[in-house]
């Protein structure tokens, strides 16, 4: 009777066993908040094989999706554009430009800031999207070239401010320096704005650089940042500007801002699709009823344009009405028209303008240099009854053999001329930056509406009548011996009243 005894009690402690163990799985089911298992009652073998595993945690829920049109990432190319150029080079010049004192500087330094806020808008998304269509890429074009035009703008505004007015020219000949994004060579872009930005910032270091060393430090910080973007653009953009082929479409470009869910926190639900792209207009949509379209599609009508005219009668007309005259009021007509303001005359935008050929060519007695860029053009055997004209020319080089009549130089931006000798006189007009050297004779120098240019004299041309008008920054270097003494032109005039005569005098600073 031992035995079943002993089976007996065996079985009723495998039993309490598994009431145990059942007991222990339903309290980690109620912790799990789960449902109780469904399929009739556990075998002892399966309640035996739960005791001793403890169920598996729930998967984490899955990421909420990207919208189409988010950055998901930062480009590499501008995590280096922020580094080296806005934290490096930008806020730093800010900062210093702050320290400086002047109001002036100050708006031009914050000019700098959002234009070079704009041009890292447009390198993301060139790095992110596919190339836009004609009309969103000058769309994205025009906003860069309004905030350079900003920057020359405010220069011009503070014009009467002598004290400051070569550092604000230094700021706005270093600004054209991110249209980089449209040439095939940023390199020697960048690079030939910057000398022509160093001839300002000489200018300054040799004006503040015993009385202010604070200036002297301004200027390595701007050109500091025109090198930094030289050296950026030939690393990352050697043959130019390329977008993305393998990106989104631009229309859907969205770039992340640090807005988004907090950290640590529940995500949100995705974020809606874009809009739907606007409704085409239609083709044959009519004109505005007002403004320049208006007026320029009724002159597109050719010869109906003049179908609406009347003729005015006798009794209208205030030279044969002495009544009308002495009233200053003309009775309305029935059929009258809304006046409206006068239509401004629409400009073509300079960077869609065709670039003209270039010409160089006697015609009669006159050589025709025109629209030469970054070439060296030179007259040989010039004549005595010939004249040179130079116009629309950039970053050119001319130079002239021989004794001519005349030169005139027009419209010519960052041009050298070197001419031996001139019977009559050369004239310089609307060409800044400009450089002309004299190696034998010139009896007279007429300059107009220019800023910035240099004059070098010869030996035999220092009896020349040198005239300016509406110019700034112009100096004659005359020569020393082996060398060149550089002379200002004076720019501040003060004029009194002597004897009911007006006197002008040149205003000169000491110290």
């Amino acid at each position: 009777m031992a035995a079943p005894a002993t089976g007996l009690h065996s079985l009723a402690t495998i039993i309490k066993r598994l009431e145990a163990a059942t007991s222990r799985i339903e309290d980690i089911v109620a912790t799990q908040g789960s449902l109780a298992p469904q399929g009739g009652t556990p075998g002892p073998k399966q309640l035996a094989s739960e005791s001793s595993t403890p169920p598996p945690p729930p998967p984490p829920p899955p990421p909420p999706p990207a919208s189409v049109g988010e950055a998901s990432e930062t480009p590499a190319t501008i995590v280096v554009f922020d580094e080296q150029i806005i934290e490096g080079k930008i806020k730093p010049f800010v900062k210093i430009s702050n320290e400086l004192g002047s109001a002036s500087i100050t708006e031009l330094a914050g000019l700098i800031e959002k234009e070079y806020t704009g041009l890292r808008s447009f390198l993301l998304a060139a790095a992110s999207c596919q190339k836009p269509d004609q009309k969103s890429l000058e769309g994205l074009l025009g906003e860069l070239e309004f905030s350079i035009q900003a920057v020359s703008r405010a220069k011009e505004s503070h014009r009467k401010d002598h004290t400051w007015f070569t550092h604000l020219t230094l700021i706005a000949e270093g600004a054209p320096a991110i249209g980089w994004v449209v040439t095939p060579k940023p390199g020697p872009y960048i690079e030939n704005i910057k000398e022509s930005a160093d001839y300002y910032a000489n200018k300054v270091i040799k004006e503040f650089k015993e009385k202010s060393p604070k200036h002297v430090e301004w200027v390595r910080a701007y050109t500091g940042l025109l090198t930094e973007m030289h050296k950026y653009a030939k690393e990352h953009y050697t043959t130019g500007l390329v977008w993305n082929a393998k990106g989104m479409p631009y229309d859907q470009f969205k770039p992340l801002t640090a807005s988004g869910p907090a950290a640590g926190g529940a995500p949100g639900a995705p974020p809606p699709p874009p809009p739907p792209p606007p409704p085409k207009a239609a083709a044959a949509a009519p004109a505005p009823g007002g403004g320049a379209a208006a007026v320029f599609a009724e002159i597109n009508r050719g010869e109906d344009v003049t179908k609406g005219l009347r003729k005015v009668d006798k009794s209208e007309m205030t030279h044969k009405n002495p009544a009308l005259r002495a009233s200053s009021t003309v009775p309305a007509s029935s059929s009258t028209s809304p006046v409206g303001k006068k239509p401004i005359k629409p400009t073509k935008p300079s960077a869609l303008a065709g670039k003209k050929p270039p010409k160089f060519i006697l015609e009669g007695n006159k050589w025709l240099i025109e629209h030469q860029e970054n070439e060296t053009v030179t007259v040989e055997n010039g004549e005595i009854s010939q004249s040179v004209n130079i116009f629309g020319c950039k970053n050119a080089t001319i130079v002239i053999k021989g004794k001519i009549n005349a030169v005139t130089i027009y419209n010519s931006s960052k041009t050298a001329v070197l001419v031996d000798s001139v019977v009559s006189s050369i004239s310089i007009t609307s060409s800044p930056s400009f450089t002309v050297q004299v190696t034998g004779t010139a009896p007279m120098i007429q300059i107009d509406s220019t800023d910035s240019g240099q004059v070098f004299l010869s030996p035999g041309s220092l009896n020349a009548e040198i005239t300016t008008a509406k110019c700034s920054a112009i100096n004659i270097s005359i020569p020393e011996g082996d060398e060149y003494k550089e002379v200002p032109v004076p720019e501040m005039l003060k004029s009194v009243v002597q004897n009911g005569k007006l006197v002008t005098t040149v205003v000169e600073h000491s110290g």
